[in-house]
């Protein structure tokens, strides 16, 4: 990277902290209308193509979702171990926050699923609705139109007849066909036929995806690698690297390897008036620049825990809170969905490990009175076989082979175990919890001498109510396949809990979320419905931090809605 002296260069309209989804959207469509943006990315830049990353993927051991991507000691991400405190983020509370995410040049999107569903109508109104939690200060129908920008942009693919239930409406189609849902999709579905649970009909619906069914946007059809998570290696799933390429290509700049860590505020009108960085040159050095840089209006998109940090880390005379924290909402309501995991050997085959990693999944226990009582979920149905849940295959052949298997009777044994193999993750709808936050450590600090992200995080009884519910159907359901049920809870994991005297396992789902909220009161809330602070008023705020609730659909796509439509609001501002 090629340090920049920024007293040479504070002449941009919009200075965008973070390179994901949402910062590389938000800098695309204000390049479009002529904006001067600058981005600055903690990671390292992109690179020009991911054989690299391959590589280390094909060699390491262990597919997690950061063994693909170089170690970065000046931008580390939020890897969570089961050993407390190993990781980047210092773990305080009675449950690890069990999530992760990617500090380079297109954000997490270069490790997520692709999953693009919208939330539910009854997503936005959860208080008026259920008496649970906050309601946003914006409707589905206020969101829907940028829904179908979004999809456009990222290039979504799903079919508008199966997705047209609880309460979704759509008045545009999605830009490509539908993914084809797995044989094992089609199983479930025709062995769950008229089953219900709790009073609600289950029904397998199939997953709108940011994958292509067809050439779209310069970019080649999917070819089924079960790589989805970590990474694509063809880019037929889409990631904000794209977005950032058009940006560019539009005249944007982006500076990496750039940790911003404090923002500026004059006085006087309480308007931002600098971001502070530091850059360096090294991954495993130290810091090589510091500086300021300046702009008309500013844009936090570095995610929900890094967004928020950075914000409480800007403490000044008269702010001892930190920016935009009259409320004392910065930091607190973290979210996640946490993750229900359960596996099952079908009586017949159903050959997993082929194609992404999910097509389909149950979506018929998103909403319903039942939220008045308990945590609403989706079962996501998995088509990596037991995967997640073991480490699969690698962890079936070794069992075998330990006792005893060998030569033909290992081959038949692992084609009857493995071409059996489904699991369900259902994501489990999270309340905020005002206790449930991030700060910025006073004790411990990264490479560049940045204050490390403590987290206190644990589950209320609601939530967990909606995770033994989860846990619950996918009994019901394997009961009706005919399955036998494999799930297993590791008592000695630090991810273990109870609830009413039975043992649950905490899995993260990486969606970081609520620590920087959208509000109708700046008593309660950190931005307004436009995502612009209450506080600030050239200040707007970005990606899943802005979350007052998070339903149960993954947020990327809400991410890249709510982005766009910021765009919009600040180009607006531009232009006045």
């Amino acid at each position: 990277m090629t340090q920049t002296n920024s007293k040479t260069n504070n002449n941009y309209d919009v200075v965008i902290v973070g390179a994901g989804i949402a910062g590389a959207l938000a800098a695309y469509k204000l390049a479009q209308a002529n904006k001067r943006v600058l981005i600055l990315e903690a990671g390292t830049e992109v690179p020009s193509n991911r054989g690299d990353y391959m590589e280390r993927f094909y060699l390491a051991s262990a597919k997690t979702p950061e063994s693909p991507y170089p170690k970065n000691l000046n931008a580390l991400n939020a890897t969570v171990l089961d050993i407390p405190n190993r990781g980047y983020l210092i773990q305080n509370g009675s449950l690890p926050f069990s999530s992760t995410n990617e500090r380079r040049g297109g954000g997490t999107t270069w490790h997520w699923l692709g999953t693009c569903l919208r939330l539910l109508p009854n997503d936005f109104q959860i208080q008026t609705k259920y008496g649970r939690g906050v309601d946003w200060p914006i409707t589905y129908n206020d969101l829907e139109p940028w829904y179908c920008e979004a999809e456009k942009e990222i290039g979504v693919a799903a079919d508008l007849e199966d997705q047209q239930y609880l309460g979704l409406h759509f008045s545009k189609s999605y830009p490509m066909p539908g993914i084809l849902p797995s044989y094992l999709d089609k199983q479930i579905a025709q062995g769950i036929e008229e089953m219900e649970f709790e009073g609600e009909l289950l029904k397998v619906s199939p997953t709108p995806q940011a994958r292509n069914s067809r050439p779209y946007d310069h970019r080649r059809v999917c070819a089924g690698n079960t790589s989805c998570i970590p990474i694509c290696p063809i880019q037929a799933k889409y990631d904000a690297t794209i977005h950032l390429s058009k940006a560019e290509n539009l005249g944007a700049k982006i500076w990496y390897q750039t940790v911003a860590y404090r923002l500026e505020v004059e006085a006087e009108t309480g308007r931002i008036n600098g971001v502070r960085y530091k850059q360096y040159q090294d991954t495993n050095g130290g810091v090589t620049n510091e500086s300021i840089i300046t702009a008309k209006v500013y844009i936090l998109a570095a995610h929900a825990i890094e967004t928020a940090k950075l914000l409480l880390m800007s403490t000044r005379e008269g702010l001892p809170q930190g920016v935009a924290n009259r409320s004392d909402k910065v930091g607190r309501n973290l979210m996640d969905h946490p993750v229900q995991l359960s596996w099952a050997l079908m009586p017949n085959p159903v050959y997993p490990f082929r194609g992404p990693l999910s097509t389909s999944g149950i979506e018929s226990l998103r909403d319903g009175s039942f939220r008045s009582n308990r945590a609403a979920f989706r079962m996501e149905i998995g088509n990596e076989g037991w995967n997640w849940a073991q480490g699969d295959p690698d962890h079936t052949v070794n069992d075998l082979i330990s006792s005893g298997y060998s030569g033909t009777d290992l081959k038949n044994s692992l084609n009857s175990m493995i071409t059996r193999q489904v699991r369900f993750g259902s994501l489990v709808e999270q309340m905020p919890l005002s206790s449930n936050r991030i700060v910025p450590s006073t004790e411990h600090c990264d490479h560049l001498g940045i204050p490390r992200p403590e987290i206190n995080y644990q589950l209320c009884d609601y939530t967990k109510a909606g995770f033994a519910a989860a846990r619950k159907a996918a009994q019901a359901v394997f009961t009706k396949l005919g399955a036998t049920d494999y799930t297993s809870v590791n008592l000695n994991s630090p991810r273990l809990f109870f609830y009413q005297g039975q043992p649950h396992l905490l899995n993260g789902a990486g969606h970081t979320m609520g620590t920087y909220r959208m509000g109708f009161d700046a008593n309660t809330s950190v931005v307004n419905a436009d995502l612009r602070s209450h506080e600030h008023s050239n200040l707007f705020m970005l990606g899943s931090g802005v979350f007052p609730s998070v339903g149960t659909s993954n947020p990327t796509l809400t991410i890249a809605a709510l982005a766009l439509r910021a765009a919009d609001k600040v180009i607006s501002e531009l232009n006045k």
